[in-house]
């Protein structure tokens, strides 16, 4: 058996890529990539290196591209020097989708059962060494800039003793109103059928087999894709909701067809031969085969990840397959004359419609409903820190985590509470790194618990940031949501200083005007946006919807807040006031 251990490192890669055009759309009202611009397929086609992130065992080998949308590119199974993915010398952008264009290559992480809008954009991502050899190697990944209200972090992981991957997704509803949802995996992998749990090619001899602890009703083949999602159509995800996945990966390749496939083997029966190959070393074992007559039969068996197990059946004919552990337990059982695939159900979540309009105690009995209870409790602290009631915010959030403790942002507001009101906070943010190490809230409070410092120079600790300068944008909406203005004109004027947006200024006019009334400060913010051309990122969350609003009531003769005002007045419907 190879040295059982696995790594993670960056690397690059040079790919010839097709070029894309981005232009801004007239109607974006009905522009389904909103708040992205639209996407075109050119002729043009150039060399780039992009950033990879391996994952390796003894085993397997994948590639991780955080610079397209942290899709894994890539998942060779070097047990047999089989590429399961399906790839194209030319990473060729398709016309098509919600962009007007998409790459259809890789495993990707979906959100609504559709590609993400930012699919082919940038990811925050962060390597997770293996310190010991007997421990997994993973990255991390983080999106908070989808276009939606929907983010999520995401640990791709590898053991160091088996061929597998492992996908853990935590995915949060950032809004206080439902969104739509069916989150998963969407997998490039040409053509092929489902069997059982696999899907597999048998003209290319490669495949996975697809596990989960959690109920996934949505396997289905739509073409040369495999989508595996949650639900299999859309539903409602809860005001800050967490939901929380695993789907672990078993690679197969090398066998003619899957007759049944579990976490821990595959195997096939074709022209007279028994073929297993596993996941990892397996000593010990019996193999056991029921015939059509009735009758069993056994063999002791050592199986090994690098080799297939081929066994001649001659005139056996079986009709039932098992491996068996010495503790007898069976860990791969299939039937010979065909795979079953398994049934399950899931129910619709139902998200509940609060408002910050509702009086404390309207929410205070809306905390009583299971279904509504945590966002209730989530509206009272917002409100209790706009009011500056620190202490009551900070109780406030406590219940929320009582009935949703998986939520990162509840963790921060908890904290950012308890240091406003000048208490101790290291329990709340290590707790909210655990969860969602990548987000950008908690880097936010780093900085924002410093003392003020008058250096011009950009702070280091944010540089990070300006990778994926959205997400200043997202901070800043954060801290104004929770009415927190003073806390935000610093956070915005400090983002500045990373990169200049136009929204950025616009939600400087916005504090200013609301917490302090200087309208002539707030213009001379209007008229620096002016001087950036009308460009993505478009504003689509509530505070932008809410910013621009007010800006285009305050200076109507501002071309670009007519514009944007009258885009962002038409999504509006359902929003908390």
């Amino acid at each position: 058996m190879p040295n059982s251990s696995a790594e993670a490192f960056e690397d690059g890669v040079d790919l010839q890529i097709g070029l894309l055009q981005a232009h801004v759309p007239q109607d974006q009202t009905s522009w389904t990539g909103y708040p992205f611009p639209r996407l075109q397929v050119s002729k043009e086609q150039e060399m780039r290196t992009f950033r990879t992130i391996i994952l390796e065992n003894p085993f397997l080998r994948a590639t991780v591209l955080p610079g397209m949308g942290g899709r894994i590119a890539s998942l060779h199974d070097k047990r047999t020097n089989t590429e399961l993915l399906r790839r194209h010398p030319l990473l060729e952008p398709q016309a098509g989708g919600r962009r007007g264009a998409f790459v259809r290559e890789g495993i990707q992480i979906v959100l609504d059962g559709e590609e993400r809008l930012n699919a082919m954009g940038n990811m925050a991502c962060q390597i997770e060494h293996a310190t010991e050899e007997s421990e997994d190697a993973a990255v991390w990944l983080a999106e908070t800039h989808t276009g939606c209200g929907l983010s999520f972090h995401a640990r791709i992981s590898m053991p160091h003793d088996r061929a597998e991957l492992r996908i853990e997704v935590r995915v949060l509803n950032r809004w206080l109103r439902p969104q739509s949802y069916d989150a998963g995996l969407r997998f490039y992998l040409g053509e092929g059928e489902l069997e059982g749990r696999a899907f597999y090619s048998r003209s290319r001899k490669a495949g996975v087999a697809l596990f989960s602890e959690q109920v996934f009703d949505g396997a289905r083949v739509d073409g040369e894709f495999l989508e595996y999602t949650r639900f299999g159509t859309p539903r409602e995800i809860a005001p800050r909701q967490v939901d929380n996945w695993v789907v672990r990966i078993l690679p197969i390749s090398g066998l003619p067809c899957v007759g049944g496939a579990s976490s821990e083997a595959a195997a096939s029966i074709d022209e007279g031969v028994l073929r297993v190959q596993v996941s990892e070393q397996k000593l010990g074992h019996k193999l056991l085969l029921l015939t059509v007559d009735g009758k069993t039969l056994e063999a002791p068996v050592d199986l090994y990840p690098e080799n297939i197990l081929e066994i001649p059946l001659g005139d056996l004919r079986p009709v039932e397959v098992a491996l068996r552990s010495p503790a007898k337990k069976d860990i791969l059982r299939f039937s010979a004359l065909g795979a079953a695939t398994p049934g399950s159900s899931l129910h619709a979540v139902e998200g509940a419609r609060l408002t910050f309009a509702m009086s404390n105690d309207d929410l205070l009995r809306a905390s009583f409903e299971a279904g509504s209870r945590h966002v209730a409790h989530t509206m009272l602290g917002i409100k209790a820190l706009r009011e500056k009631r620190f202490a009551a915010a900070g109780g406030a959030f406590e219940q929320a985590l009582n009935y949703n403790a998986d939520d990162h942002l509840l963790w921060w507001g908890k904290a950012m509470a308890a240091r406003l009101g000048e208490e101790d906070n290291e329990a709340e943010l290590l707790n909210a790194h655990y969860l969602a190490p990548l987000e950008p809230a908690l880097r936010a409070e780093s900085y924002l618990s410093q003392p003020l410092n008058l250096d011009p120079e950009p702070s280091r600790l944010l540089a990070p940031l300006a990778e994926n300068p959205e997400e200043f944008i997202e901070v800043a909406c954060l801290l104004i949501e929770a009415g927190l203005f003073d806390q935000a004109s610093r956070w915005i004027d400090e983002a500045l200083r990373h990169r200049e947006m136009a929204m950025l200024r616009y939600l400087m006019a916005y504090c200013l005007l609301t917490a302090t009334k200087l309208n002539a400060e707030a213009s001379e913010q209007i008229r620096l946006a002016v001087q950036s051309s009308l460009a993505p990122p478009f504003p689509y969350r509530d505070v932008e919807r809410d910013a621009i609003t007010l800006l285009a009531s305050t200076f109507p003769e501002d071309p670009h807040l007519r514009v944007l005002n009258g885009w962002v007045g038409e999504r509006s419907n359902g929003v908390p006031e």
